[in-house]
């Protein structure tokens, strides 16, 4: 009797270290898996300046599409308070590549603004070009495409600059210029010809 009671005792005893141990966990909640807060998201730093640059290095390489760029722009720019911080640079003929010194000229003038993502077609299609000459006479158009144009502007007689210096400049505008709405207006001189003016504009 004595035995029979002890172990029941010591049976009731262990039952609620059983019973903890065997109860499952909860799942987690769907939601609190996806929840992440502000502070967890990685953004990566986007700037079509080193778009431009990585197209001229390799045009065939794993270089982000116009649209990826768009797209790789918007979401840096979207990030917490817009703290993503781009680097931004510019050339000088004599220098090479330096910090930008704000040379770029953005511009908010009623109904000529640009539409960004068009711009972005015509700086990929320039810089493209390589190092075909873009030639400006006074006034050239170098690209039209949609609701942007990138035009050349001199002050006179004939100057000529490789295509992808002109891009190299709109990489420059695009960075400095892109509006909330998604719209650009802005000019900025040719890398190899600091006579041309590249302007990034409505048609």
């Amino acid at each position: 009797m004595v035995n029979r009671t002890f172990a029941t005792v010591a049976i009731l005893a262990l039952t609620p270290v059983i019973s903890a141990l065997a109860v499952p966990e909860p799942a987690p909640s769907p939601i609190g898996l996806a929840v992440r807060s502000d502070a967890e998201v990685e953004v990566q730093p986007f700037s079509f300046v080193q778009w431009v640059e990585g197209i001229i290095a390799n045009p065939d390489g794993d270089n982000l599409t116009p649209e990826e760029a768009v797209e790789a722009w918007e979401a840096a720019n979207n990030a917490t308070e817009n703290k993503v911080k781009r680097d931004t640079t510019e050339w000088t003929r004599d220098t090479g590549l330096v910090p930008l010194h704000k040379r770029v000229s953005c511009n908010n003038i009623l109904n000529s603004q640009a539409w960004a993502p068009d711009a972005v077609l015509c700086i990929n299609y320039l810089a493209r070009l390589g190092t075909t000459p873009c030639v400006v006479n006074g006034f050239s158009q170098f690209c039209r495409q949609g609701h942007a144009i990138m035009v050349g502007v001199t002050s006179g007689g004939v100057h000529s600059s490789w295509c992808q210096h002109i891009a190299r400049a709109g990489g420059l505008i695009m960075d400095a210029c892109w509006r909330a709405d998604n719209t650009v207006q802005g000019s900025e001189y040719a890398w190899g010809n600091g006579n041309i003016a590249v302007h990034i504009a409505a048609p």
